[in-house]
């Protein structure tokens, strides 16, 4: 045989100790599987090789059987794999869909979501805890604003103030009842442009120049639809957390009305006390200058002196009266307990009559007293409620011609006591039966002035009245007569 040292396995074994070689054999005609070892000495010297060999077709027919069990096993192997991948899947699947239906129902604002203890495990339950955590702390966070939402809405709404939150392209944020009363705002506004709720060009043009500006202002506007009142409107800007405008709107009526019944007043005082001052210093002097001796002359100046006197202590004393009247009206309903006592209004009635029969009697007048009997009595101020039917006995016989008659009645229903006066006198202008108690207001002045009227008569009635928790109206027809009703409460209505 040729030298086989050039062989790759016999090199492999000389090099590497070991050698293997796979190739075709040209000697036999057949692919071989060749290895070779070295043959050492004691010393490891290297003496020789040994090399074997065997065709491929033996090593494939000896490898067939293991590769059969390798096939099957491996078969079985992927089946359980699959079975295992499956199963897996299904439980990954499943514990990812309870995640997403958990998200979903976080989503949809539904915070109140909980995980089973079982789903508590796995993968996934990291995740699945984090959520739940995060669902809790959203529910607390939510809640508290709901809490705060409510609460804003609460105060809002129990504002008499309008208010209206607008952001910096003037859409309407924000708006409560008080505001939608005063401008009759029937849609829900959020969201509009304020000119469009607001169609009011005052205020219109105080919010363009607060956009302008960027300072705070207010003005006062007038408006006559759905009801004419007066308004004071402030706005200013808020910088937290973002740049909004706040218009909050007073309503200044009353303080308007009250300024005016105040100026007025003031002008009808003044005018009331000026004329009776005017005549005593006018008469008083013309006394010192012209030195009168005619004691006729002395007398009749010193008469007209003394009734100016008397109507100048009438309207103090009116006024006064007033004043403790309306101081009365501020107590609380316990300190006006505290000081009422139950009163007999029979007694009352013919206590009031009594005071001015001689002025009755000078005009020849038919007074007619009617008392139902069993009537209930009233708790108020006995001073007061005589002071009442005083007046309106006393308006009567001045405005009742002579041989008239006045009728003066007292009867209970629905709890309540009715008290009228009623006469044949000169009546009232329908025009002007709303403006009658107010303070000197007469509607024939030359005749109440010389009848000896203040003018505060009826506002003294009306103000007794309200303190007793009652109510005055009034029937009158012009040369026919008057008719004044008072409605009081009984004794027992009261607590």
């Amino acid at each position: 045989m040729e030298n086989h040292s050039n062989r790759p396995e016999v090199k492999d074994a000389i090099s590497k100790g070991i050698g293997q070689s796979t190739r075709h054999s040209n000697t036999i005609n057949n692919d071989m599987v060749y290895v070779a070892v070295p043959i050492k000495d004691s010393e490891g010297r290297i003496q020789g090789v040994v090399r074997t060999s065997l065709p491929t077709s033996s090593v494939r027919e000896a490898f067939l059987p293991i590769e059969a069990k390798i096939i099957y096993t491996g078969f079985i192997l992927i089946i359980v794999a699959l079975i295992l991948a499956y199963m897996s899947s299904k439980t990954f699947t499943n514990s990812l869909s309870k995640i997403i239906n958990l998200s979903g129902e976080i989503a949809k604002g539904n915070f109140k979501v909980n995980i089973p203890a079982k789903e508590r495990k796995g993968e996934l339950s990291k995740v699945s805890l984090a959520l739940n955590k995060m669902a809790e702390k959203l529910d607390e966070l939510f809640q508290k604003v709901d809490f705060e939402k409510r609460q804003l809405q609460a105060v809002l709404s129990s504002m008499n103030e309008g208010v209206m939150l607008l952001s910096t392209k003037g859409k309407i944020m924000l708006t409560n009842d008080a505001l939608s009363e005063m401008f009759d705002i029937k849609d829900n506004p959020v969201n509009k442009r304020y000119w469009e709720v607001l169609r009011n060009k005052d205020i219109n043009e105080l919010i363009e120049n607060i956009f302008k500006t960027n300072k705070s202002s207010k003005k006062e506007i007038s408006i006559l639809y759905p009801r004419e009142r007066n308004y004071l409107v402030n706005v200013s800007t808020l910088d937290y957390p973002e740049k909004v405008l706040i218009v909050v709107v007073f309503d200044i009526t009353d303080f308007k009305s009250l300024e005016k019944i105040k100026a007025d007043f003031i002008a009808n005082v003044s005018h009331e006390l000026r004329t009776p001052l005017t005549a005593i210093k006018g008469y008083t002097e013309t006394l010192e200058e012209e030195a009168y001796e005619n004691p006729h002359e002395r007398r009749h100046f010193l008469s007209i002196i003394k009734r100016h006197t008397d109507r100048l202590i009438n309207i103090v004393s009116d006024l006064l009266v007033l004043s403790e009247i309306e101081s009365k009206e501020s107590l609380s309903l316990e300190m006006k307990n505290s000081e009422f006592e139950v009163v007999d209004i029979k007694e009352v009635v013919t206590s009031s009559y009594e005071s001015l029969r001689r002025k009755i009697s000078e005009k020849n007048l038919k007074v007619e007293i009617n008392v139902k009997e069993g009537i209930s009595n009233i708790k108020g101020n006995r001073f007061l409620l005589e002071q009442m039917l005083i007046n309106l006995i006393d308006n009567a016989v001045k405005y009742t011609p002579e041989r008239g008659s006045i009728v003066i009645d007292a009867y209970g229903h629905d709890s309540n006591i009715d008290l009228v006066v009623a006469d044949t006198g000169i009546g009232i202008p329908k025009e002007n039966l709303n403006r009658v108690f107010e303070r000197f207001y007469r509607v024939d002045k030359t005749r109440s002035r010389n009848q000896g009227g203040t003018g505060l008569g009826l506002s003294i009635v009306k103000h007794i009245a309200i303190i007793h928790n009652g109510k005055i109206n009034v029937e009158s027809e012009v040369g026919k007569g008057s008719r004044f009703i008072i409605t009081l409460p009984c004794a027992d209505k009261i607590h």
